[in-house]
């Protein structure tokens, strides 16, 4: 779907048009191969490089052909109960930007609503999507923290179940693909502050432009910390785990050796000689009384030892 916004100086916010006019931003969700070649023919744009959009494993990367700017970059969003990312490319010719996104862009009503995007000023609304991209990231990644402390405060390490680990695993994952994405992109921004990709930004763009290269590496930053925090959380919990195992195994090994004594006493009594007290009626309960008097030393002694 290929849509059309426009704003300018003496607008109060964007309107949405029927047909492209100069200065407008070119919004196209989930685009299908005649809706690539229309943008293409219209824009003189490559369509191969508008269908690379499209492939939800597309890295952040910039690429400048013939005076047009491809940008494509990657945003964080709510996926059932986890997060995701996914690429949307962004082009500025000499009168135009164009949005080229697979999936519906989260909060966008939001993003049209910004006082400060104006159509028809290219740096000024590339900076507002790049940093709307940004933030993306920032806001999904408080809600993977939330979901990292609630399910620590969840685990108990007398009742440690698959599910609890396994939800640690899909926010590990999500995590590495935030900083791994996350570096790139901060290049990318640090690249458009040095000026190598021919837009001319005021100063107060470039401040905008330092601040996202500083939001970008906090995010890494948090991303890392976050993800050591997962690994420390685990292995602490591998660790309590595995000594509560060793716990259980030392116990049945003691119960095992206490009931080894009665085991060996009644193999004897059991054989076909001539045995003390063999024709004593009270047998029974003197063989049962030594039973335990040596159950109870044994026991004792180990316990003594904290052997359990």
């Amino acid at each position: 779907m290929i849509s059309y916004y426009f704003r300018g100086t003496g607008d109060d916010k964007p309107v949405k048009l029927d047909r492209f006019r100069a200065g407008a931003w070119v919004h196209v969700e989930a685009p299908n191969r005649a809706e690539l070649e229309e943008l293409s023919e219209k824009f003189d744009l490559d369509v191969d490089m508008l269908g690379d959009a499209l492939d939800p494993d597309e890295i952040p990367r910039l690429e400048v052909e013939d005076n047009l700017l491809y940008i494509y970059m990657r945003y964080a969003y709510r996926r059932a109960d986890t997060v995701d990312t996914d690429p949307v490319l962004l082009v500025v010719g000499s009168n135009f930007v164009v949005t080229v996104s697979r999936l519906p862009l989260p909060s966008f009503e939001r993003l049209l609503s910004t006082t400060v995007l104006y159509t028809t000023q290219r740096p000024k609304l590339l900076l507002i999507l790049l940093r709307y991209l940004v933030l993306s990231y920032e806001s999904n990644l408080k809600l993977l923290d939330r979901t990292i402390r609630g399910v620590r405060a969840k685990l108990n390490v007398e009742n440690i179940n698959n599910r609890d680990f396994i939800a640690f695993v899909v926010i590990e994952d999500a995590l590495s693909s935030f900083q791994a994405e996350l570096v790139p992109e901060s290049l990318l921004l640090q690249g458009l502050l040095a000026g190598r990709y021919k837009l001319k930004f005021h100063e107060d763009d470039e401040d905008l432009i330092e601040d996202l290269v500083q939001a970008t590496q906090q995010l890494i930053e948090a991303s890392r910390s976050s993800l050591q925090t997962i690994v420390h959380i685990r292995e602490a919990y591998g660790t309590i785990m595995a000594n509560n195992l060793n716990k259980i195994f030392k116990m049945l090994t003691s119960i095992t050796i206490l009931m080894t004594i009665p085991t060996i006493v009644t193999s004897i009594y059991s054989m076909n000689i001539a045995l003390p007290l063999m024709h004593n009626p009270m047998v029974f309960y003197v063989i049962s009384l030594i039973i335990l008097a040596a159950m109870g030393i044994v026991g004792w002694w180990f316990k003594r030892n904290k052997w359990f």
